[in-house]
C-alpha cells in the first residue's frame, strides 16, 4: 500500500469540528462533494469496524456492559465506538516544540540577555496571576459573605419575632432569587462554565483542547454564577471553581491575547505556544487552591499530584511564588490592608495543653479512613449516575429545564435545612464546656444560631444548617466539647450528604471540597463524641474536635482521592500541623478503600463527558498489544517539495492535524493509464516507497499558503544520504550516519519564527478565501524542509503498547508516525487510538 495517497482513518488529531483552520471552531468552511463523499466513506468504516486500528468490536453487550459499569476501578474503563465518536470534537494540543529550521536559527541568534530577559517574563506574569487570582478570592468571599448576612439577618428578624413561616418565605426567596441567577448565568456562556471546572482543567493540562473551557466569556461567567450559587442555601463551594477561575486566569495573562475577542497583540509573543500556556495555567490552577485554602503549600502540591500531567523544578519555583502572592493578596485586602502579621490558617484550629492524641486513638482514626472511603466511594457511586441520567434526560429538553432543575432542588434543600432546624430542641448555651485553645467563648459566641430560642440558649441543628459553611465548619472544629448532640450530628450527616449528592452537576458553578470537608468534619465528631461516651472515664477525655478534622480529610480523600496535596491542604487550613500523623493515616486508608470500589468523581466525569484524558497507567485490556494493532494504516503524507495545488487538495480532502513528510521521489512528468491522480494532475501515488523526514502541522500548512510562501520548481538537491543503488531495487541505497540536507535547506525570506509563531496563534479564513490565484496553485510548490520538525519522535513498528503508551504521556505528544526499518512510514498514532 502506499504511504502517500489521501484517504485512510481518522487521525492527526481528529478534531471534527475544525476545517482548514485548527483554531476556527465553526462550521462555516466550504467541503466540496469529495470531502463529503470522504467523509460518508469514512464513517462507513466507522460503522463496520473495518479498521482493525480503530475502535475494538462493538456491539448491544458493550452498551449494556457500559450502563451497568459507569463506574469502575482504575484501568477498567471501556469506551464504546460511540463515545469514540464524541471524542472527535476534542482536538489535542502542540506540547512538544516544533525543532524546525526557522527554531534553530532563532536559537543561533538568541543572546543570553534575551534569554533571561524571557525567565523573568515569566516571573513577571505568574507574580501577576497570583494578584489577579486573589483578587478574584476576595471578590468572591466578599461578595458571599455579604449576601449570606443580608439573608440570615433578614430571615432572623422575623423568626425571632415568632413567626417561623413568614421567616422561611425570606430564607427561600433570596435562595431562590440568588440560585436562578446563577443558572441563567450559564445560558450565555454555555454549559462549560457550570460545575466546578477541575475535569476541564485537568483535560487541558493533559493534552486536550476543549472548545470555550478557557475563554474571557466562560472566565466572567464562572466568576458571577459562583457568586450568585454560593448564596443560594445549596451545600457547594467555591473551590473547585476558583481552580478553573485561576487557570483561565493564567492562560489568558501569560498569552496575553484573546481568541474570543479576536486580539493578538505582539507583546509576550514568546510565550504564544500551548507549552507556555500549560505551564501557566497550571500556575493559575495552583494560586486559585492557595487563595480558597489559604494554604500556598498545598497549592503547589494540588498542581503537582491532581492537576498537571507534565511538571517541572522551574514550574514548581514559580508556582510557589504565584502562590504565595495570591494568599498574601486575598489575606491583606481581607484585612483592610493593615500591615500586621495574621494568621493564614481560615479555620484556625489551635492546639492542645493537655496532650495532642494517644496513639491508642489512630485505630479510631483509621476507623474514620475506612468510613471516609466507604463513603467518597458510595458518592462517586450516585453522583456519577445522576450526572449519566441528567445528560441524557436533559439532551433533547430545553435548557431551560435545566433552571427549572435549580429551583425544585433549591425548594427542597431550603426546606430540609430550614425544617431540621424547625423541629430540633433548644439547648443552654451553659451546657457548653469551651477550650482554653479556642479564640473565642464558643458560648457567647455569634456563629451559634438561637433559632427562635431564648436568650441564653441555642439551636445546635440551625448553627449547623441554617448557617454558613465556613461558620459551621469553624464550629465542628471547635475545641469546645458539649456543643452538638449525637443525634443532630447523625441527621446533618444524612441531610448534608444527600443534598451534596443531588446537588452536585447542577447548572451552576458549585465545588465539592468545602462540602465534603463539611460531611467529614460532621461524621468525624460524630466518631468523637461516642468514642467519648463509651471511654468516658479516661482523663482527660477524648477530644472530638480532632475526630472533626480528621474525618474531614478522610471525605476529601475519598472521593477526590488526593493524598499528600490534601494533607498539607487540611494542616495549612486548620494550622493543625501537631496532627499531621492522623490526618495522613485517614488519607491514605480513605484513599486505598475509595480505590477498591472506583475512581475519582473527577475521572469519573470526563469519561462520561468523552474526554480523552490519558492516565499515569495504560488500560490493563490493551497492554498486551503491539504497535501494529491499533494504528491507521493508510496515512497521509507529503512530500518535502510539494506542489501548492497537492498542499491544497490533501488538506480540502480531510481534516487531520498532522502529516508526516517524506522525500520526494523523482517525478519525470510521464503518466501512464494505471497512475492515480488528483484534480490537478498530481500523482497520488508513485511506484517508489521514500523514507520519513519530518512532521508539519495542519495549521503550518494554511500559515504558509495565507503568505504566499511558494517557490518555482526546482530540481531537488542530491541528498548525501542517497548513494549506490542496485538493479533489484526502485528506492536508492541508503548510507547510514552520513549528514542531510534538511535543517540546512534555506527559509524564505518572508518567513521567519516570531511570524510563525504568532501565525500559530491565530484564526485563518478557509482557501478559498486566500486570494490564491490559478496560476500559483497549478504551477508552484512550497518547500516544507524549513518549517517541518526535524525533531520529531517516530516509532518503530516493533513497539509494544505500553511503550507507545509512555512515549504520549510523558513526552506529551499529539503524533507519532510509524517506521519500518527502512525508516518509511507505514502508519501513525494519535492520543484517541491509545483509549
Amino acid at each position: 500500500m502506499s504511504k502517500n495517497q489521501v484517504g485512510g482513518g481518522h487521525y492527526g488529531d481528529d478534531d471534527k469540528d475544525v476545517f482548514l483552520d485548527t483554531r476556527n471552531d465553526s462550521s462555516d468552511a466550504l467541503i466540496s462533494d469529495k470531502t463529503a463523499l470522504f467523509h460518508k466513506q469514512q464513517q462507513a468504516a466507522v460503522t463496520n469496524n473495518s479498521d482493525r486500528g480503530d475502535y475494538e468490536n462493538y456491539d448491544e453487550e458493550d452498551n449494556l456492559r457500559k450502563s451497568i459499569h459507569i463506574t469502575h476501578v482504575r484501568g477498567k474503563h471501556h469506551f464504546t465506538e460511540e463515545d469514540k465518536i464524541q471524542m472527535a470534537k476534542f482536538e489535542s494540543l502542540d506540547f512538544p516544540i516544533i525543532d524546525n529550521q526557522l527554531y534553530r536559527e532563532y536559537l543561533k541568534k538568541t543572546s543570553r540577555a534575551n534569554h533571561i530577559l524571557k525567565t523573568f517574563g515569566k516571573w513577571v506574569i505568574c507574580f501577576f496571576i497570583g494578584v489577579l487570582v486573589g483578587v478574584a478570592a476576595y471578590i468572591v468571599k466578599q461578595s458571599v459573605e455579604f449576601v449570606n448576612e443580608f439573608k440570615f439577618k433578614s430571615s432572623e428578624k422575623y423568626i425571632e419575632d415568632g413567626h417561623k413561616f413568614i421567616g422561611f418565605l425570606v430564607y427561600y426567596a433570596i435562595n431562590v432569587l440568588f440560585g436562578v441567577l446563577a443558572s441563567l448565568v450559564i445560558i450565555p456562556v454555555g454549559q462549560i462554565a457550570s460545575g466546578s471546572g477541575i475535569p476541564e482543567v485537568k483535560g487541558y493540562l493533559n493534552g486536550i483542547r476543549i472548545p470555550q473551557s478557557l475563554n474571557v466569556k466562560t472566565l466572567f461567567g464562572k466568576l458571577i454564577s459562583l457568586v450568585f450559587a454560593f448564596s443560594s442555601g445549596l451545600i457547594l463551594g467555591p473551590e473547585g471553581p476558583m481552580i478553573h477561575i485561576g487557570s483561565m486566569l493564567g492562560g489568558a495573562i501569560g498569552q496575553v491575547k484573546s481568541k474570543t475577542l479576536k486580539w493578538y497583540p505582539k507583546i509576550f509573543w514568546k510565550y504564544h505556544n500551548d507549552r507556555d500556556r500549560r505551564d501557566f495555567i497550571s500556575t493559575g490552577a495552583s494560586a486559585g487552591v492557595a487563595a480558597a485554602f489559604g494554604a500556598p503549600i498545598g497549592g503547589v502540591l494540588f498542581g503537582f499530584e491532581e492537576a498537571s500531567s507534565f511538571w517541572s523544578k522551574q514550574l514548581t519555583w514559580r508556582t510557589f511564588f504565584a502562590c504565595l502572592i495570591a494568599t498574601f493578596t486575598t489575606n491583606i485586602i481581607l484585612q483592610g490592608f493593615q500591615m500586621q502579621l495574621h494568621d493564614y490558617g481560615v479555620l484556625t484550629f489551635g492546639f492542645s495543653t493537655q496532650y495532642l492524641y494517644r496513639y491508642a486513638e489512630l485505630v479510631g482514626f483509621a476507623f474514620i479512613g475506612v468510613l471516609g472511603g466507604l463513603m467518597g466511594a458510595f458518592f462517586v457511586y450516585l453522583n456519577a449516575r445522576l450526572s449519566k441520567w441528567r445528560s441524557n434526560f436533559f439532551a433533547k429538553k430545553k435548557i431551560y429545564y435545566r433552571v427549572l432543575e435549580v429551583f425544585i432542588l433549591i425548594t427542597i434543600s431550603s426546606s430540609v435545612l430550614y425544617g431540621a432546624s424547625s423541629f430540633t430542641k433548644c439547648r443552654d448555651t451553659n451546657a457548653i464546656i469551651d477550650s482554653s485553645t479556642d479564640n473565642v467563648e464558643l458560648s457567647n459566641s455569634t456563629m451559634l444560631i438561637h433559632f427562635a430560642c431564648p436568650e441564653n440558649q441555642y439551636n445546635d441543628m440551625a448553627s449547623l444548617s441554617f448557617n454558613t459553611l465556613d461558620a459551621a465548619l469553624r464550629l465542628l472544629y471547635s475545641r469546645s466539647t458539649n456543643v452538638f448532640t449525637v443525634p443532630t450530628l447523625i441527621a446533618f450527616t444524612i441531610i448534608s450528604f444527600s443534598l451534596t449528592t443531588i446537588t452536585s452537576g447542577l447548572m451552576l458553578a458549585s465545588g465539592l471540597f468545602i462540602p465534603m470537608m463539611l460531611i467529614g468534619a460532621s461524621l468525624g465528631r460524630l466518631v468523637g463524641q461516642v468514642g467519648e461516651l463509651v471511654f468516658h472515664q479516661i482523663s482527660p477525655p477524648i477530644d472530638p474536635s480532632i475526630y472533626a478534622m480528621v474525618g474531614s480529610s478522610a471525605m476529601m480523600a475519598g472521593f477526590s482521592r488526593m493524598t499528600i496535596s490534601l494533607a498539607i491542604i487540611i494542616v495549612e487550613l486548620t494550622e493543625g500541623t501537631q496532627y499531621m500523623l492522623p490526618v495522613i493515616l485517614s488519607v491514605m486508608i480513605a484513599k486505598w478503600v475509595g480505590d477498591i470500589f472506583n475512581e475519582s468523581i473527577y475521572e469519573h466525569l470526563m469519561e462520561q463527558k468523552c474526554y480523552p484524558f490519558l492516565p499515569t497507567q495504560p488500560p490493563k485490556s490493551k497492554i498486551k498489544m503491539g504497535i501494529t494493532d491499533f494504528m491507521k494504516t493508510d496515512t497521509v503524507t507529503l512530500h518535502d517539495v510539494e506542489k501548492v495545488s497537492r498542499v491544497i487538495q490533501v488538506l480540502q480532502s480531510n481534516k487531520h492535524h498532522g502529516f508526516p513528510v517524506i522525500e520526494r521521489p523523482q517525478d519525470d512528468g510521464t503518466r501512464s493509464d494505471n497512475d492515480v491522480l488528483d484534480d490537478y494532475g498530481n500523482k497520488l501515488q508513485y511506484d517508489e516507497e521514500t523514507t520519513y523526514s519530518g512532521l508539519i502541522l495542519r495549521h503550518q500548512l494554511t500559515i504558509l499558503l495565507y503568505y504566499k510562501i511558494f517557490c518555482p520548481k526546482q530540481s531537488m538537491p542530491l541528498n548525501p544520504r542517497l548513494t549506490g543503488g542496485s538493479s533489484a531495487r526502485k528506492y536508492p541505497q541508503r548510507r547510514w550516519g552520513r549528514p542531510t540536507d534538511y535543517g540546512h535547506a534555506p527559509a524564505d525570506s518572508r518567513m521567519n519564527y516570531e511570524l510563525m509563531t504568532q501565525s500559530l496563534a491565530r484564526h485563518f479564513p478557509p482557501i478559498d478565501k486566500m486570494n490564491i490565484s490559478k496560476d500559483e496553485i497549478e504551477n508552484l510548490y512550497i518547500d516544507l524542509r524549513p518549517y517541518m520538525n526535524l525533531s520529531s519522535i517516530v516509532a518503530n513498528e516493533t513497539f509494544s503498547f505500553s511503550e507507545t503508551y509512555q512515549l504520549f504521556r510523558t513526552m506529551g505528544l499529539r503524533h507519532l508516525p510509524v517506521v519500518n526499518k527502512k525508516n518509511e512510514v507505514v502508519g501513525i498514532v494519535t492520543r484517541k487510538d491509545l483509549l
